[in-house]
This record gives C-alpha cells, sequence and structure tokens, in this order.
C-alpha cells in the first residue's frame, strides 16, 4: 500500500474515532469533560493535520512505500491491552505486564537503563494522580 493512503486511512480512522469519543464525553457531568474533550479535540486536529500533510509530501515528494515495523504495531495494540486490563488489574498490574512485554518484544539485554526509566516514569504517573489529581489508581474492591 502506498505510504499516502495508508496515511490518509490513519488519519481518517483516528479522526473518525475522536469525533466519536469527543461526543460521548460531551456528555460527562460538569467539569469532568473539559480534559477528554480537550485531548480528542486535539487528537482530531493532528489527525487533520496528517491528512493535509501526506496530500502535500504525496504531491511533492512523491512518496510511495515504506516498510511497518510489526514490533512498533505490536506495542501500540498492547498499550490499549493495558488500558483495558486497568480496570481488572488496577494501575500496578497493567503496568507491569505492559512493561515485562516491552522487555520481550524489544528484547532488551541491559534492563540498568530500561528499570531506571520506567521506575521513574512510573512513580511520576503515581505521583500526579494520587497527589495531583486526588485519583487513587488502586482499585480497592480489587484488593479486598
Amino acid at each position: 500500500m502506498k505510504r499516502v493512503y495508508l496515511n490518509i486511512f490513519v488519519g481518517l480512522l483516528l479522526g473518525f474515532i475522536s469525533l466519536s469519543l469527543l461526543y460521548i464525553a460531551s456528555n460527562f457531568p460538569g467539569t469532568s469533560k473539559n480534559f477528554p474533550m480537550t485531548m480528542l479535540l486535539l487528537i482530531f486536529l493532528l489527525s487533520l493535520f496528517q491528512i493535509i500533510i501526506s496530500i502535500y509530501r504525496f504531491k511533492t515528494i512523491k512518496q510511495n512505500n515504506f516498510e511497518i515495523k510489526k514490533i512498533s504495531l505490536i506495542i501500540f495494540c498492547l498499550t490499549f491491552v493495558s488500558i483495558y486490563l486497568m480496570q481488572f488489574l488496577n494501575f500496578f498490574g497493567s503496568f507491569l505486564l505492559f512493561f515485562l512485554s516491552g522487555i520481550y518484544f524489544y528484547r532488551i539485554k541491559n534492563l540498568k537503563f530500561y528499570l531506571f526509566g520506567t521506575l521513574i516514569l512510573f512513580l511520576s504517573i503515581y505521583l500526579v494522580f494520587e497527589f495531583g489529581l486526588n485519583v487513587s489508581l488502586i482499585n480497592r474492591e480489587f484488593l479486598g
């Protein structure tokens, strides 16, 4: 498949999904809809820019074919699986599975830097949600 067609397809898909979710988020109560609506609007605008840039590049550069890295698509899909699993395994369990799958699929041999960076990311996310936003990442029902 030509690169421009794939970029346009992905842009249209992301645009459609973001508009659909924007409609759903508009029904959220009070100010809880502000953040998701802002992010979805940003995703829609970025997908629109992707379509415009792809058409421009097609007319000027004539980029035809390219190779898709399957590992990137797998990690992209695992991100959605991890987000879905958060409702069952909490943030910690889901994050651990995503971390281990990243090690497996990227075949990381030197774990020191990967572990250090992931730990900093994990703690940052936890601190922002727990103390900055007052949103618990622990499902109390899961723990009993």
